[in-house]
């Protein structure tokens, strides 16, 4: 006799539930990392440079116009020496926003291309990952679609009285064929497999 415990085809199917569930929500931060690293890879190699750029020239041009200024307040107080405390407070000032531009625009060229390798060095070690989430996560939740139709259908064969009972399976062939039904029978009769046809011999003997 085939001997075999069924129990609990319910919770393969949370299983296979949560397993999906789990990789759908891995795939969704990885999508949500991967657009802001693109996000800032664009920032950093395109709206940074064309920022500074345009910063620089027109910083430029207010330290050219500071200067100007100097020159027109000494043409106009000539010969004398004129007071250009205030203008060259403002040239200074122009020459102060006109470096700090430069260094800016010199850290987004030192820290773009270090920026992308690290985008590349997160990618490659998320690379097992999405694999797994993408390819080996389905593979085994089909796999386990698989087991719960194969367990419906052996369940089918014997339902158990209650939560927890084994289900037997007669074997092929021979003695062993008889029916559980059979066996329960002769056993509430007392009689032996069989045994009904010796009994009304012997009854007609005597």
């Amino acid at each position: 006799m085939a001997r075999a415990r069924v129990q609990h085809i319910p919770v393969l199917k949370e299983v296979k539930g949560a397993l999906l569930e789990f990789a759908d929500s891995i795939k969704s931060v990885m999508a949500t990392v991967d657009a802001d690293v693109g996000r800032v890879t664009q920032w950093l190699n395109q709206e940074r440079p064309a920022h500074w750029k345009g910063e620089i020239r027109r910083r430029e041009d207010a330290v050219g116009r500071a200067r100007q200024e100097i020159e027109r307040k000494r043409l106009i107080a000539a010969p004398e020496p004129p007071s250009l405390a205030l203008e060259q407070r403002a040239l200074e000032r122009a020459k102060e926003r006109l470096a700090s531009a430069q260094r800016r625009q010199e850290a987004v060229r030192k820290w773009a291309p270090q920026w992308e390798r690290q985008a590349l060095m997160y990618k490659s070690s998320c690379h097992g990952l999405s694999d797994s989430v993408n390819a080996q996560v389905p593979a085994a939740a089909a796999r386990l679609e698989r087991m719960l139709r194969a367990l419906e259908e052996y369940s089918r064969l014997a339902v158990p009285t209650k939560e927890g009972d084994v289900i037997d399976l007669p074997e092929e062939g021979g003695e062993g064929g008889e029916s559980e039904a059979a066996r329960q029978r002769d056993s509430e009769t007392g009689e032996k497999p069989g045994g009904g046809g010796g009994g009304a011999g012997a009854g007609g003997a005597a």
